[in-house]
Order: C-alpha cells, then sequence, then structure tokens
C-alpha cells in the first residue's frame, strides 16, 4: 500500500506566506508613494533640497529651519485661500485632490501628525445628517401610496 502525502497544510502555509509577503510589499511602496507626494508638494511651495530631505526622511515638520517654515507656512495659507475661492466660485480650475494635499500638508506643517498617518473613514452620510441636525423634521415623511382603481 502506497502512503499519499497530503500537502494541503504545506500549500496553505505557502499561500499565507505569500499573501503576507505581497501585503509588506504593497504597504512598503505606499509609504514610498506617500514620501514622494510628501517632497513634491514641499519641492512645489519652494522648500530648498537639504531641508527638504531632511523633513520628509524624519517625516518631522520640526526639521525644517523656522524662515524657511514660516515662509512655507504663508505660501500654504494664500494656496488654501486660492482654492478655497475657486471652490466657492465653482471654478472649472479647482481641483479637489490638490486641495486634500495642501491641506494635509498645512495640517502636517502644524506638527498636528505625521504625514503617514490615514486619513480617518468619514462615516455615512446619514450619521451626520442627524448627528448636526437642529430640530425634528417640519413635515412628516409622505407615504407613496398608490390610486385605487375604482
Amino acid at each position: 500500500m502506497t502512503r499519499h502525502l497530503d500537502l494541503s497544510p504545506l500549500t496553505a502555509a505557502l499561500e499565507g506566506a505569500a499573501r503576507n509577503h505581497a501585503e509588506a510589499r504593497r504597504r512598503e511602496a505606499q509609504r514610498d508613494l506617500s514620501r514622494l507626494e510628501l517632497a513634491m508638494l514641499l519641492r512645489r511651495f519652494g522648500l530648498e533640497e537639504r531641508a527638504r530631505s531632511d523633513a520628509v526622511a524624519k517625516d518631522d515638520a520640526a526639521n525644517i529651519p523656522a524662515a524657511e517654515a514660516e515662509t512655507l507656512r504663508a505660501k500654504v495659507r494664500a494656496e488654501l485661500g486660492l482654492l478655497a475661492r475657486l471652490a466657492r466660485r465653482r471654478d472649472p480650475r479647482y481641483d479637489i485632490n490638490r486641495h486634500i494635499a495642501v491641506m494635509r500638508l498645512a495640517r502636517w506643517l502644524e506638527g498636528g501628525r505625521s504625514w503617514q498617518t490615514r486619513e480617518t473613514e468619514p462615516g455615512s452620510g446619514r450619521s451626520k445628517n442627524q448627528r448636526f441636525r437642529r430640530a425634528v423634521a417640519r413635515r412628516p415623511t409622505r407615504q407613496f401610496q398608490r390610486p385605487t382603481l375604482f
């Protein structure tokens, strides 16, 4: 009688290891992209190479020299003001992704949190509407009634 080897535990272990490895590579690539995004934003706002590389490597806005940091904050505030005006006017030049990136940069410059920190989930619209509603609705909701045919 021949014995059959059961390879299912080995296959399951290999699949799990492959999944873990792929997820680790995805997280590493995401961190690299996030650092690159921060570096490009800082470059766009005119921060010098040396200060930019130090700040991005340590993920801390405190590594930017004080004079340059103040100039950078002023430029970011001006950009946020411009983006807010474009959004209010519904200007076709408005870009919500740019607005989000500049808002993240402003929070990072103020020292609120790390650039690598993920955004929190926004939650459902219904929960936000219920939370911000001041009073009970004036009219009850209408129920659809089918007309009777005779």
